[in-house]
């Protein structure tokens, strides 16, 4: 009989990749992340298919793009009758758990999620959806409970309790950490104090003068504050990470589980004057990702393209499973096991619905595809919005689309999108999708939640083939 493998999956929320010191940033305190990836599988081009928090969290559990799997946008739900991660997990005989932030049972954000909805999920401590990270909760089948303290580290401590419980049998557990989204503050305070304002370097291509959506015009002196708390976060996290690798090597369950770290997406941090997520950009949509595999012969790092929609049908292979249903997502488990072989050639991007900040910001939906050299998005419209080659310009700063010599690369990079919009979603605008996928009724329903405006009962198709509100 073939081995099985536990599986302790630990993804946090809006950690951009560069915010590593294995990653190259020498500004962030991460000792046991770089310990982690030391000996372990450090992928540098892992890319989030839709920088939001919802529909990219529902393709990490069904390996289904966004309007497959029906949460298209943030506080949408996700469809319950697709096969899961946990599905595959549960026939082979795992016992499967899910602790942390859900983010997948629509409006409103404070309700238990039953059963029904846990998408296969046998053990739960989950909670749908919290950013208050001193004044949290978590709901299981014995009803609510409150948390003391910072957040991740009672979450970290179920997760300790789950490995312990199931110590004598295999099994899949997901852990699902808040951090380092915003607010980014409060903050640990011990963390905080070990990022002076000072100490703070940011990035680059991070203009003196930058646009939130909420707060408007900042300069880089009002959003120091804002990058430490961010930064102390993550340390935060990393403290959390090495008490699980810690147990895992104590207990001598290291050497048969596949440990995998990585985010939902990144956020822009100001990079480019911008903040937030659900644009094109590196910052925005590529993440980290650590695997550690019991089968890696060593340590390496892998240039090669994965999606997160992968990486759900790369999990199970890795564990010498399969998804029974047709995915969306490749199986790349070959890479974990030896760190070797071929990726995709292009992962296909977007934000279908433009909610919420992206709507505050002005940023219409938009489709892309990242290759390892050149990111490429047009907006609903068929506009440009992103062409890059960021092998010689890794800032993203010098767009291309005036530039005679790219002419031929944009072509070719023009029809991989438009052959990857055919087949998930079309050139639709924010009304068009939501109607094609039939979620007019709970789109409403979001939008009267957070008082935003609804979709009315008609739209207009104009000439150019987007659809209206």
């Amino acid at each position: 009989m073939e081995k099985k493998y536990n599986v302790l999956v630990v993804l946090s929320d809006q950690h951009r990749w560069c915010e590593l010191g294995c990653y190259g940033n020498d500004g962030v305190i991460s000792p046991h992340f770089d310990a982690f990836a030391d000996g372990a599988l450090r992928f540098d081009n892992c890319y989030s298919n839709c920088p939001l928090c919802v529909p990219i969290r529902g393709s990490l559990l069904t390996g289904q793009h966004a309007m497959r799997h029906g949460a298209l946008g943030n506080d949408l739900p996700v469809r319950t009758d697709l096969e899961s991660i946990a599905d595959v997990f549960n026939r082979a005989g795992y016992e499967t758990g899910y602790i942390g932030k859900w983010h997948l049972g629509g409006v409103p954000r404070e309700q238990a999620i039953e059963k029904a909805r846990r998408l296969g999920f046998r053990h739960w401590q989950g909670c749908n959806c919290n950013h208050d990270y001193y004044h949290a909760w978590y709901d299981d089948d014995a009803g609510r409970h409150e948390i003391s303290g910072y957040e991740p580290v009672a979450q970290t401590t179920m997760a300790l309790d789950f490995m312990r419980a199931h110590a004598d049998h295999p099994w899949l557990l997901w852990l699902s950490w808040g951090p380092p989204h915003d607010p980014y503050l409060p903050a640990p305070q011990e963390w905080l104090d070990r990022y002076p304002a000072g100490s703070i370097k940011h990035r680059a291509n991070m203009p003196s003068r930058l646009l939130d959506p909420h707060k408007g015009e900042m300069t880089d002196e009002d959003f120091i504050p804002l990058l430490r708390g961010y930064r102390a976060h993550v340390s935060a996290l990393d403290e959390q990470f090495g008490r699980l690798t810690a147990y895992l090597k104590a207990s001598g369950q290291l050497e048969n589980t596949i440990v995998v770290y990585v985010s939902d997406h990144g956020d822009m941090l100001g990079s480019h004057g911008l903040t937030r997520k659900q644009l094109p950009y590196d910052e925005s949509v590529r993440v980290p990702l650590l695997v550690s595999h019991p089968e890696l012969p060593a340590p390496a790092v892998c240039e090669e393209l994965i999606g997160l929609v992968d990486l759900p049908v790369t999990l199970a292979g890795a564990a010498g499973l399969s998804f029974e249903s047709e995915t969306d997502g490749g199986d790349f488990s070959h890479l974990f096991k030896t760190g070797k072989g071929r990726g995709q050639d292009a992962c296909y991007l977007y934000e279908l619905t433009s909610c919420h900040q992206s709507e505050d910001r002005g940023t219409p939906p938009w489709r892309g595809v990242r290759t390892r050299d050149y990111t490429y998005a047009l907006d609903c419209n068929g506009e440009p919005m992103l062409f890059t080659d960021n092998a010689s310009d890794p800032l993203q700063q010098n767009d291309l689309f005036g530039d005679p010599a790219a002419r031929e690369t944009r072509e070719h990079l023009d029809a991989l999108l438009r052959e990857n919009v055919a087949a998930y979603d079309g050139f639709l605008d924010r009304a068009g999708i939501i109607r094609q996928a039939g979620l007019v009724e709970e789109w409403n329903r979001s939008q009267r939640e957070f008082n935003r405006k609804e979709l009315p009962e008609e739209s207009a198709v104009v000439a150019d083939g987007c659809t209206r509100e």
